[in-house]
């Protein structure tokens, strides 16, 4: 699946915010959205991948719900991933690089039992949004709503992430593409690095929430 925005769109929004300890509160000119974010390090100096994250404010503990994530990414980047319960194993997983043409956004959804390659994975449905994917030349910006992302089944029991508490979340960066960047079932190489943290989804509070997303897929 992929969407372009050209670059003549693009500012400075594509920049990656300084890397934090604690999330941080971004409001999304582009969607209305506003995201907690937290940036992912690849490199000692500094580079790394913004993960926001956007939530309803309406929603009840132990209950699936839909979030919007946002992910910027440095143009040298080969595919960025994203854990949505801290780990490799028996989490919804989300992998995102670009076409071979550079322009349109590629996004998988992923799953694994262990530390193995992981699989396409039908339980979390990704609905990415032509409002808030862009690129230009130093960075790309994809924008989803996700379903399923937030409750799954994992040895026998119900898992859930706290829409209104911090959820230990991970990533994973390779400089190398996927062998068929132009589909989201494609291989792709072993991450060279990874990392956790803990995301604030208290912050990315949304009282519009259902409203702004319907008009984002419209």
């Amino acid at each position: 699946m992929g969407l372009r925005r050209h670059s003549s769109d693009c500012d400075a929004n594509l920049a990656p915010v300084p890397a934090a300890v604690a999330s941080t509160i971004y409001r999304d000119p582009d969607t209305g959205l506003t995201f907690a974010q937290n940036v992912g390090l690849y490199k000692s100096d500094g580079r790394g991948v913004t993960f926001r994250i956007a939530v309803p404010d309406a929603v009840d503990s132990y209950a699936p719900y839909d979030v919007v994530i946002q992910i910027v990414v440095p143009t040298e980047v080969g595919w960025a991933g994203f854990a949505w319960n801290g780990g490799m194993a028996k989490n919804p997983l989300l992998a995102v690089w670009r076409a071979s043409n550079n322009q349109d956004v590629v996004v998988s959804s992923r799953w694994s039992n262990s530390h193995v390659s992981p699989t396409p994975y039908a339980g979390s449905q990704y609905t990415v949004f032509k409002t808030g994917t862009k690129y230009n030349s130093t960075h790309w910006q994809v924008t989803a709503k996700c379903t399923g992302c937030t409750s799954w089944t994992s040895d026998g029991g119900n898992r859930y992430l706290q829409p209104k508490a911090q959820n230990r979340v991970a990533f994973a960066y390779s400089p190398s593409k996927p062998s068929n960047p132009n589909s989201n079932t494609s291989n792709f190489p072993v991450h060279d690095v990874h990392a956790y943290w803990n995301h604030e989804f208290a912050l990315a509070s949304n009282a519009n929430f259902a409203t702004t997303v319907q008009k984002l897929q419209s």
